[in-house]
Order: C-alpha cells, then sequence, then structure tokens
C-alpha cells in the first residue's frame, strides 16, 4: 500500500473555512487584498508551511483568490500540492531578482487600482517600501488578523495535539529510565530526541531543553556535555511534533534525593497547576486566570522567583519555537477571553539562582468543565 507522505493535515473543508474565516474578517475591516509573511500563519491558512529559505508572501484577495509569492526554487513545493491546497498558483523570485519589485508587481496585477491593502508587517515590511507605507490611508496593519482565528483549535487540531503530546511524555519516560549519575546532559539530550524521532515525532521546531544542576536557573540554557551528579535538579522539556503541531512537556527528576528547597519549590507549583486545573473556566479573562495560578505563589511566599506567565497557547508553529504566546497566552493584565478549545502549555515554573528551575507543567486543552491534558501522564518529580 502507497503512503501520501505529501498529504495535508487537515481535510480541504476545514482550509477552506479557514480562509472564508479570513475573509470576513477582510470585509468587516474594508480590506481588498492581504499580504501574510508569518510562516504559522500561511501554514494554518493552506496546510503549506515551509523554512523557505528567502522572503515567501501569501497574497489574498476579498473573492478568496491568492497567490504566492517566493524564491523560483521553493515553487517546487507548490507544484508538489497542486490539487491538494487551495492556493497553488505562485510567482517565483530568481536568486537575484528584487523581491520588492516582484511582490508589488504581483499585487498590483492581482488587484490593480487603488485596493485598501493589509500587511503583516515582519520580514516583509522593507520588501514593500515604495509601494505601500504604514502611513498611507490604504494600508492597513494585518498583523494580529490569522492569529486571532488560530486561538482556537478545532477536534482535528486538538487530535494532533494530543498525539504530540503523547510522544513528548514518552521522551521524557524514556530520558528518566535512561538516567544514571556521571552520565552528560549531551547523553541524556540524545535519549530525549530519538525518543521523539523513534515515536513518530516530525521536525521540531526547537531542539529539546536539557540541563542538570543550578545551570537550570538559566531560562532555555541546555545541554553543554557536563555530567550529571547525584542530587543534581535535572530539566527536560522537550516537545513532539505531529504536522507542525506541537506539544510541549517539561518535567523535573534527580538521582537521589534533591534538596529540601527543590521539593518545596515543586509542591507549590504542583499545588498552583490544581489550582487552575481546579478553578480556571471559558469565560474568564486571561487575566482572572493568571491570578488564579499567581495566588498560590504570593500565598506560599514564592511570587519573587515566578518570572513568567503562567501558560501559552500551543498550535502549529515553526523555528525557532514551538510557543503561539503572540496568538493567546494567560498572563496578568491581559483582558482576552478563554474560550472551549484553546490550548496552553500550562507550565507554573520557579527559577531561583543557585537553584535552578523547577516547575509542574502539563499541556492541556480547555473544555466546559476545565483544563483537560494533552499528554496523558502527571505532573510528578521523579526520583532514581
Amino acid at each position: 500500500m502507497s503512503i501520501d507522505y505529501d498529504r495535508l493535515p487537515f481535510q480541504p473543508e476545514e482550509y477552506l473555512a479557514r480562509r472564508d474565516a479570513l475573509r470576513a474578517l477582510m470585509a468587516e475591516r474594508g480590506i481588498d487584498v492581504c499580504v501574510l509573511n508569518s510562516t504559522s500563519n500561511m501554514y494554518y491558512l493552506t496546510g503549506f508551511g515551509s523554512l523557505a529559505y528567502g522572503a515567501t508572501s501569501l497574497i489574498v484577495r476579498a473573492d478568496g483568490r491568492a497567490i504566492w509569492v517566493m524564491r523560483l526554487t521553493e515553487l517546487s513545493n507548490i507544484r508538489a500540492l497542486k490539487g491538494k491546497i487551495w492556493v497553488d498558483e505562485g510567482v517565483g523570485v530568481r536568486d537575484g531578482e528584487d523581491y520588492a519589485t516582484v511582490l508589488a508587481r504581483t499585487i498590483a496585477d492581482l488587484a490593480p487600482g487603488k485596493p485598501v491593502v493589509a500587511v503583516e508587517y515582519g520580514n516583509v515590511q522593507q520588501a514593500l517600501r515604495g509601494f505601500v507605507k504604514p502611513t498611507d490611508d490604504a494600508v492597513l496593519n494585518a498583523s494580529g488578523l490569522v492569529e486571532h482565528l488560530r486561538r482556537v483549535k478545532s477536534p482535528a487540531e486538538i487530535a494532533l495535539l494530543r498525539k504530540a503530546g503523547f510522544i513528548a511524555a514518552q521522551s521524557c519516560r524514556d530520558g528518566f529510565a535512561a538516567l544514571r549519575e556521571g552520565m552528560t546532559d549531551a547523553e541524556l539530550a540524545a535519549v530525549v530526541t530519538n525518543s521523539l524521532l523513534a515515536n513518530g515525532s516530525h521536525r521540531v521546531a526547537q531542539m529539546p531543553n536539557v540541563c542538570a544542576g543550578p545551570r537550570t536557573a538559566r531560562a532555555h540554557v541546555t545541554w553543554c556535555g557536563a555530567p550529571i551528579s547525584r542530587g543534581d535538579l535535572i530539566n527536560i522539556e522537550p516537545a513532539g511534533s505531529v504536522f507542525d503541531y506541537h506539544t510541549p512537556v517539561y518535567r523535573f527528576y534527580s538521582i537521589g534525593e534533591p534538596s529540601a528547597r527543590v521539593r518545596t519549590m515543586f509542591e507549590v507549583c504542583k499545588e498552583a497547576l490544581n489550582e487552575g486545573y481546579a478553578n480556571v473556566r471559558p469565560g474568564m479573562t486571561s487575566h482572572e486566570a493568571a491570578r488564579i495560578f499567581e495566588s498560590v505563589f504570593e500565598r506560599r511566599g514564592f511570587a519573587e522567583w515566578m518570572v513568567t506567565r503562567p501558560a501559552y497557547s500551543i498550535g502549529g508553529t515553526f523555528p525557532p519555537g514551538w510557543g503561539e504566546d503572540n496568538v493567546m497566552a494567560i498572563r496578568r493584565n491581559h483582558d482576552a477571553v478563554l474560550e472551549e478549545g484553546m490550548c496552553f502549555h500550562i507550565s507554573p515554573v520557579l527559577y531561583q539562582d543557585g537553584i535552578g528551575c523547577v516547575g509542574a507543567s502539563m499541556p492541556s486543552v480547555l473544555t466546559a468543565n476545565g483544563f483537560e491534558s494533552l499528554s496523558g501522564d502527571e505532573a510528578v518529580f521523579g526520583v532514581k
């Protein structure tokens, strides 16, 4: 039986619904042409996401017609997906050719006259200078438009995140099983990474964070070849990837009993995680939900070492990271309303210099009854 390795993660109808949702937002705002350049946003709308060499844009017209502008070599991807992807028309930019000229000409051809253009101001902002300017009355900022649509995940998206979560959780278990005194953090990282791939993970947007000892207090520092000693605090944070939908898990271990301080820090983080699971519900604001987590640290006298938001959105993402902070997050002074189907990496963690990073992580989907795990395991501190 042949396998279609170029299949899209979702049915065509789901992508067309996303396209039409974008068109509805464009109509509300009076936008004739939307120029997108976020890889994650283009992937969400079409099913095509590539780490293309050079700039890539997706131009969407109000009536739903769309066209790619990308490096000529990269158009091979679009040709391979013809008949599977709703946007299979593209304009190639030759090496050495001016991207801005080609992009501006394509926009003018697709929407002649004086259209109202909305642009995601990212790596394409400079390329568009001379054709559109942020100060022009007819040019709008499209940043955040597609992100608004990405906040609530469909059942098909949640299924991919759940599969990725189980892969990530297994990689942590495999790392813990292989853990031994004297092995290096690099050797442990190799076990974790191999487990991700062996259990079905696709390309990951970011390598796992694996570290031991007080160095773990340095956010996102990963392996350096240092040996792991008895009593060291060990951090393992991988993300499984299925069709570029990433679900991270953060787990904490030691060989032999950790210090009393580390034990207490974990207990406080686990209490905060449990409080969130017990009390956060759809309809709350992000701020209200954040305060449920934060109040535990304040009550227990650990607020000084909680230096990050309690949770960030997860979904379909690309390098350099697996998070969707620009889509949604649970953080103070943020009035966005929580909805069923939002997916988060809930990670109440404490960073204390000289001790390390300790937390209680759980990738989760928000349901009518509260959070539900996407990894199928428990947040426990593992001791060998």
